[in-house]
């Protein structure tokens, strides 16, 4: 086979790539290893950046969002049993929008399917040759051994996928957190209750409660990583998180129905070296955000702005200025929004062994994240996504 990009990964990263390089007229094809269905039924985070929803927008591909998705102007935050609320909208207007990131990877397969594009799903990259000259990406399809002889390889594989490893020394310049918990997450058909959002700190660990739709809520626990879901019943479930959302004010969590239980770790994480010869990573392939921060599927979607238009130049110039510099113009938005979505997991979670104080001084950075002038500035500045470059 053959074509101008071949792009690794049918997550947001790699089908908005691909609709972006549609756009200029330029010729890719999607391996993706996971079967359709998979791909279509992976739960992820769903709070979209301004800018986020802006460039779906200018794809062509945010008609449903802007029918159902939920606008997100106000955080909530719990901790020692009181709840503090801090505006989300922008000087400009600007806020925050509720909208799955399962939603947005259909949208994208939906208008591929119908522009006739190329993705091979359940495709198993074996291995990536020649990336410094004409790349070549081998695979199976239905168990046979094929290759993909491209001009550019565009790495949107996740952090476990095989594009990084075909960066020479990308470990080295990897930089990595584990944090000593995970998150249970949950999908429940329940209406989410308004007055119920947000994070909370407890004693007993954090709680999550957020919304995909007005009729379906995804709520999260901090658990320890060999929690096996399936030893908590829905009871137990729902009242765990009643006890950490508890703010005195006698509201409770709309039940219904949990549809889907998934234990993630938390982990902070980049890779500075972003490209190689005519390999650039997004996304998860180049960085891990944890899920306190909301901030994966944002950033991939500003790695995808520049690596778009890096492949245009290119292709269509024979332009490589914007390939010699890709990684650094990416970490600059990397680097900062990494750093806030660890300080948000740092002060958010209750850590083995923490002490009274270490507790406390949680306490006093969330209340000046709250309610000081210049914590509520960098509160929103955060949340709503800093400005892109490209």
């Amino acid at each position: 086979m053959r074509t101008q990009v071949g792009i690794i990964g049918a997550g947001p990263a790699g089908l908005l790539l691909g609709r972006l390089l549609d756009m200029q007229g330029i010729d890719f094809v999607i391996l993706e290893q996971r079967s359709l269905d998979y791909v279509l039924a992976r739960v992820r985070a769903g709070v979209l950046e301004p800018g986020t929803v802006q460039t779906l927008r200018d794809c062509g591909v945010a008609d449903r969002l802007d029918r159902e998705g939920l606008p997100h102007e106000i955080m909530q935050f719990r901790w020692n049993k009181t709840r503090n609320d801090i505006p989300l909208v922008g000087e400009d207007g600007s806020k925050l929008v509720t909208y799955g990131q399962a939603e947005v990877v259909k949208d994208l397969i939906e208008y591929h399917e119908a522009a006739g594009n190329r993705i091979i799903f359940e495709a198993e990259v074996a291995g990536l040759d020649d990336l410094e000259g004409r790349p070549v990406i081998g695979f199976t399809d239905g168990g046979t051994a094929r290759t993909l002889t491209c001009d550019f390889v565009a790495g949107c594989d996740g952090f476990h996928g095989v594009s990084r490893k075909a960066i020479p020394e990308a470990e080295a310049h990897s930089f990595i957190k584990e944090y000593p918990f995970s998150w249970l997450g949950i999908l429940a058909q329940a209406k989410p209750n308004r007055e119920l959002r947000g994070f909370a700190h407890s004693t007993r660990g954090l709680a999550v409660a957020s919304a995909r739709s007005e009729s379906l809520g995804r709520l999260y626990l901090q658990v320890p990583h060999d929690l096996d879901p399936a030893t908590m019943s829905d009871e137990e479930i729902w009242a765990e998180l009643d006890y950490r959302m508890d703010d005195g004010s006698g509201e409770r969590l709309s039940r219904g129905p949990i549809i889907e239980k998934s234990v993630a770790r938390l982990r902070g994480f980049v890779c500075t070296r972003m490209q190689h010869g005519r390999l650039c990573l997004a996304g998860d392939a180049a960085h891990i955000v944890p899920p306190s921060g909301a901030k994966g599927l944002n950033l991939a979607v500003g790695d995808v702005r520049v690596l778009s238009e890096t492949i245009v130049r290119l292709l269509k110039r024979d332009d490589a200025s914007l390939l010699d510099s890709y990684s650094e113009i990416c970490l600059r938005r990397i680097w900062p929004t990494v750093h806030w979505s660890c300080l948000m997991s740092d002060n958010v979670h209750m850590f083995p062994g923490q002490s009274r104080f270490e507790t406390m001084m949680q306490y006093e950075m969330l209340d000046h994240l709250v309610n000081s002038e210049t914590g509520r500035l960098r509160m929103r500045e955060a949340m709503l996504g800093r400005p892109y470059e490209i």
